[in-house]
């Protein structure tokens, strides 16, 4: 305990940080627990309930929303603070956000964690624990990248870094592309897609739009103003899948009822569609056609079926055909 006196000042500063660690809709303080919190932040002098209670109405005239619970036969008033910035299941939602994005660290997790938690009560924060587990990256340089990002597409700016391609074996770390060589591209949008951020910008060199994995940059830096804005169509970004390259066209797909709540995720509530039986839907979408597009709709199997165009169709029987000629031959001895 502190032999130093609070000032008035100091001690209205600390009932209010008292109310918000230690107060909630269910966690409530009396006048007299209230007085001795304040004891043990340095407050020698006993203070009078009416001390107590023009602090509190002071805080409340200021706009701390602090109420004063109904008692019957004469038990103490209890007092807890009702609103704050966020409810509960906000900041559940933020914590959850965090623990689920592959691009943030442990470490930074932990820290992000812990400053989302001090923005309720501590018996609150308790619950605050993150629920979802997600491989992270063991440390990078993906957050101070991001925020070169966003500051490029803010001023305008081209940037320049380099970009990670092939996983070495060996030394269990991605290796540089093009030999090092650095990327200039003129930054338009950062998304997130299944826990990644991703970069859209036009490539400087070949002056077309391009898609890269924030994770995979590295030594990002602001390059030179832009001779132009960049302009990406929404198309682009709305039929954007797993970001790999592709054509945008309209693909005329078959789907089971059961897959339908999936495709809606996917491609969104205004999709043209039709029954066309009990079991079948027939899905018209405008989607870019790539690896990356196939490789998704692979996974549902026999569920769903690629209709028109007829030479998309084809690429992907191809593809299919591939994969099953992979599994014809005898596994190789190891």
């Amino acid at each position: 305990m502190s032999n130093e006196k609070l000032t008035n000042r100091d001690r209205l500063l600390a009932v209010r940080e008292i109310f918000e660690r230690q107060s909630d809709e269910d966690h409530t303080l009396t006048l007299e627990q209230l007085s001795t919190e304040l004891s043990k932040r340095g407050l020698i002098e006993k203070l009078s309930r009416k001390s107590l209670k023009d602090d509190i109405a002071a805080l409340a005239k200021s706009g701390f929303d602090v109420v004063a619970e109904e008692t019957k036969n004469g038990l103490a008033i209890p007092y807890h603070l009702v609103s704050r910035p966020f409810e509960h299941h906000q900041l559940r939602l933020l914590v959850d956000a965090i623990a689920s994005a592959k691009f943030i660290s442990e470490s930074e997790t932990t820290s992000l964690v812990q400053t989302i938690q001090s923005l309720t009560s501590d018996k609150m924060a308790e619950s605050l624990q993150p629920v979802l587990h997600t491989v992270k990256k063991p440390k990078g340089m993906t957050s101070r990248s991001i925020d070169t990002i966003q500051k490029a597409i803010s001023d305008e700016f081209v940037i320049s870094f380099q970009y990670q391609g092939k996983f070495n074996e060996r030394t269990r770390k991605f290796e540089l592309r093009k030999d090092g060589e650095h990327y200039l591209v003129s930054p338009a949008h950062l998304l997130m897609d299944n826990g990644n951020y991703y970069l859209i910008g036009r490539d400087e060199r070949i002056k077309e739009i391009r898609t890269y994995r924030v994770d995979r940059i590295v030594n990002c830096k602001a390059f030179e103003p832009m001779e132009e804005p960049v302009h990406v169509e929404p198309s682009y970004l709305s039929n954007m899948f797993n970001m790999y390259g592709g054509e945008n066209e309209q693909l005329t797909l078959k789907f089971q009822e059961s897959l339908m709540p999936t495709v809606v995720d996917r491609f969104g509530t205004d999709i043209r569609c039709r029954r066309l039986d009990d079991l079948w839907f027939e899905v018209k979408v405008d989607a870019l056609f790539s690896d990356g597009f196939m490789m998704w709709l692979i996974q549902f199997g026999n569920q769903a079926e690629i209709i028109a165009p007829v030479e998309r169709r084809e690429t992907f029987k191809n593809k299919v055909a591939g994969l099953a000629t992979m599994y014809q031959v005898e596994t190789p001895a190891l």
